[in-house]
């Protein structure tokens, strides 16, 4: 039997839409979760990136993040998702600022204990809350909550910082609070592979759940002339690759199979 394709999946929720009973809830969940899954992803990465996450890792297309000046929009977090198919595209609601690499705490206690640096990322977070693009934005550090709150940062000239103490407990719990009080809050993922995890997670679990706004549920779609001219558009593209697909693979047939031409 022939996989579906994401029109099919598609059209199916697009039928279902709203569910009316439980059961037919449930189909409509199992129907979305594979429609998600067939959606084509790809990340933007901030080209700044120090070790950053590759394909890889995240099993997605990674290009770096658009300059302003190449697309007018500013630079904000470090990791950016896009969704594509046939019948929807769009941005992922979700922002990451990754906190990690090589240099572990340091990263994440450079970024809020350090007055300069914190108020630049203050100045990052309002920069998200204009950007419409994204409803959420989430720190993930490669570190535990105990890692952060006990690291010690370098020591730094001849007084500054020799007993290696750095910022007290409480300021740092205290600058964790802030970015919760902004509506970012910060994952402890531990480890850079859990981090991979936790943001290839949110991604989905984004879609999952907004799903009627990707696929344009709550509109009135079929009463606009423009979607109906799109949906013909995207039904032929899709025509077109179904029928070059069956070319390929009758060629492929006739070079395994001597005197056979297609």
């Amino acid at each position: 039997m022939p996989q579906k394709t994401i029109s099919k999946y598609a059209e199916e929720i697009r039928e279902l839409y709203p569910a009316k009973t439980d059961s037919e809830q449930l189909t409509l969940n199992r129907k979305v979760s594979s429609f998600v899954k067939l959606l084509n992803l790809t990340i933007f990465q901030a080209q700044n990136e120090q070790l950053p996450w590759k394909e890889e890792d995240l099993e997605y297309t990674i290009r770096p993040m658009r300059l302003k000046s190449k697309c007018g929009e500013d630079q904000v977090g470090d990791y950016q998702a896009y969704y594509e198919s046939l019948v929807c595209s769009g941005w992922v609601g979700v922002l990451i600022e990754r906190k990690g690499g090589k240099k572990g705490c340091e990263d994440l206690y450079s970024t809020l204990m350090n007055s300069e640096n914190c108020a630049r990322f203050y100045r990052e977070i309002d920069r998200f809350k204009e950007d419409k693009r994204f409803s959420q934005m989430v720190v993930i550090a490669e570190c535990s909550f105990e890692q952060f709150l006990l690291y010690k940062p370098p020591f730094i000239g001849k007084t500054f910082n020799k007993d290696h103490i750095g910022a007290t407990v409480e300021a740092r719990r205290g600058k964790i609070a802030s970015l919760y009080t902004r509506g970012v809050p910060v994952i402890f993922a531990g480890t850079r592979l859990n981090a991979i995890k936790i943001y290839k997670a949110l991604i989905r679990q984004w879609l999952i759940k907004n799903y009627v706004s990707v696929l344009g549920l709550d509109k009135l779609v079929y009463d606009d002339r423009l979607f109906l001219e799109n949906r013909i558009t995207q039904l032929e593209a899709e025509l077109q690759a179904v029928r070059s697909s069956l070319v390929n693979l009758d060629r492929r047939q006739g070079e395994l199979v001597p005197g056979v031409e297609v």
